[in-house]
C-alpha cells in the first residue's frame, strides 16, 4: 500500500501499532500479553497488513480487548515514533550490507518498475522513512487500516457461536473514518524483456557472490497451481531440483539454489536465488541460464522426475497442517486467491492427474529464458571480467 514516494510507510505504521494504545504505554501492552498469555503482532505484506492474536481461550474475552485498543485506537506516541524509525532505519542499513538484502531490495523495481504496488520491500526506502511524519502514519491507518477493509479469521476449539458475540462487541461497532478507503493502482509492469542482462551492485571483498534473477510471467494467481508448483520441484523448487543439483552437487559451486513461482494476488514473478563462490559467478549464470533452456526445449520432466513429486506433494499434505498457525494460514490463502475453502482437500487428486506432458507445458507456457534480469552483488574486480564474457548488457548501480 505504500505510495512510491513513501516506501517503508505501511512497515513503520505496523511497527507502532502495539507501541502504545488507548491511554496503555508499550510497555504496559507488553506486560498485558504476558500477563493474559497472548501474543499479538503486527506485518505487513505486499498484498494485506495483518495483525495477528495467539490467545489462551480461558483468556480470550481480555485479549480480544487488548487486540482491540491496538488495532482500532493506536497512539502513535511521538517518542515511540522515533524509537521505531531509528530501529527501521538500523534494519535497512544492515539490509544495505547484506548481499542477499542488497539484491532483494533492487529486483522489485526492476521487474515492476519504479511506480508498481510491488516495487518495494517491506522495510522501504531509508529517504523516506526519515522524512515521514506522525499525520502520515496516522492517516496511512485510516485509508487503510479500517472496519470497511477487514477480514477475521480464527481458529480455536471453541465453537463459533462463543466466539462471534465476542468478535462482534469489539469489532462489530468500529466506525470507519470519513477518509476514503485507499486503492492500490496496479499499473502494468514493464513488458518482459526479449534478451537478458545483468545488474551488478559492487560490494568490495565479498568472498562470494550472490545471484539473482527474475521475471514476471503470465500465471494467473487465481488459477490452477498443481502443474506449475510440480514442474517447479523438477527445475528449481526443492533440494533435488535440477539447478540445485547442478550447482550443488555436481559442480560445489553453492551451498544452495532456488527457482520459485512466488504468488501474490495481482502477479506471478518467477525468482532465482544462488550464492556462489566469487570466481564461478558468470559460470553459476550460464549453467542455471542453460538448464533453463534445456527444460524449456527438449529436456522436459522425466518419468522419474514426474513420480517422484508426485509422491513428495501428497505426502507432504498432512504434515501441512499440525499446527494452529498452519491452519490459520492456509484459510487467509485461499481468501486471498478466491480459492473454496476445501482447496486443499482437493489437492492430492489434482497432483495424482499430472502427467510428463502438463508439467512441460506449465512452465513452457511460463517462462522465457531470455525474459531474465540478473541482480548480482559481489564483488565487482574480480567479477565483472567474467560477466563481460557472457555477452550480455551489464548495469551498475548502487545499493537502495
Amino acid at each position: 500500500a505504500d505510495a512510491p514516494n513513501a516506501r517503508g510507510l505501511q512497515n513503520l505504521t505496523l511497527g507502532l501499532l502495539d507501541e502504545g494504545a488507548d491511554g496503555l504505554t508499550s510497555q504496559q501492552i507488553a506486560e498485558a500479553q504476558e500477563r493474559l498469555g497472548a501474543t499479538i503482532g503486527a506485518s505487513g505484506g505486499a498484498d494485506r497488513s495483518t495483525v495477528g492474536l495467539s490467545a489462551l481461550s480461558a483468556n480470550l474475552a481480555p485479549s480480544l480487548d487488548l487486540l482491540a485498543d491496538i488495532v482500532q485506537r493506536p497512539t502513535f506516541d511521538p517518542a515511540e515514533i522515533e524509537r521505531v524509525r531509528t530501529q527501521v532505519l538500523t534494519a535497512i542499513a544492515q539490509e544495505q550490507k547484506n548481499p542477499s538484502s542488497m539484491g532483494s531490495r533492487l529486483l522489485p523495481a526492476l521487474l515492476y518498475g519504479e511506480n508498481h504496488p510491488y516495487a518495494t520491500t517491506a522495510t522501504g526506502r531509508p529517504e523516506a522513512v526519515k522524512a515521514f511524519t506522525r499525520d502520515q502514519i496516522v492517516d496511512f491507518t485510516q485509508r487503510w487500516l479500517r472496519p470497511d477493509n477487514l477480514e477475521i479469521f480464527v481458529v480455536s476449539s471453541l465453537p463459533l457461536a462463543e466466539i462471534q458475540p465476542l468478535l462482534e462487541a469489539r469489532f462489530g461497532t468500529w466506525v470507519a473514518p470519513p477518509v476514503a478507503k485507499g486503492v492500490k493502482n496496479f499499473i502494468a509492469p514493464p513488458a518482459r524483456p526479449t534478451s537478458e542482462r545483468i545488474v551488478l551492485v559492487d560490494r568490495p571483498g565479498s568472498p562470494q557472490s550472490v545471484i539473482m534473477a527474475g521475471q514476471v510471467t503470465p500465471i494467473d494467481p487465481r488459477g490452477e497451481f498443481a502443474a506449475i508448483t510440480g514442474a517447479n520441484d523438477v527445475l528449481g523448487g526443492n533440494f533435488l531440483s535440477r539447478i540445485n543439483m547442478n550447482l550443488r552437487e555436481t559442480k560445489g559451486w553453492s551451498y544452495g539454489v532456488r527457482g520459485t513461482a512466488q504468488l501474490t494476488a495481482n502477479l506471478v514473478p518467477y525468482l532465482i536465488t544462488a550464492p556462489v563462490q566469487a570466481d564461478r559467478t558468470a559460470d553459476s549464470i550460464r549453467e542455471l541460464s542453460n538448464d533453463i533452456r534445456a527444460f524449456l526445449g527438449k529436456k522436459g520432466v522425466t518419468d522419474e522426475e514426474l513420480s517422484r513429486t508426485v509422491a513428495s506433494r501428497i505426502n507432504q499434505l498432512p504434515g501441512q497442517f499440525e499446527t494452529s498457525d498452519a491452519v490459520l494460514s492456509a484459510m487467509q490463502t485461499n481468501a486471498l486467491y478466491g480459492r473454496p475453502d476445501n482447496y486443499y482437500e482437493l489437492l492430492a487428486d489434482k497432483y495424482r492427474v499430472q502427467t510428463r506432458a502438463t508439467l512441460d507445458a506449465a512452465l513452457r507456457g511460463a517462462l522465457d529464458p531470455n525474459g531474465f534480469v540478473w541482480v548480482v552483488v559481489g564483488d565487482a574486480a574480480k567479477i565483472r571480467p567474467q560477466l563481460a564474457k557472457l555477452r550480455m548488457p551489464i548495469e551498475v548501480m548502487e545499493p537502495r
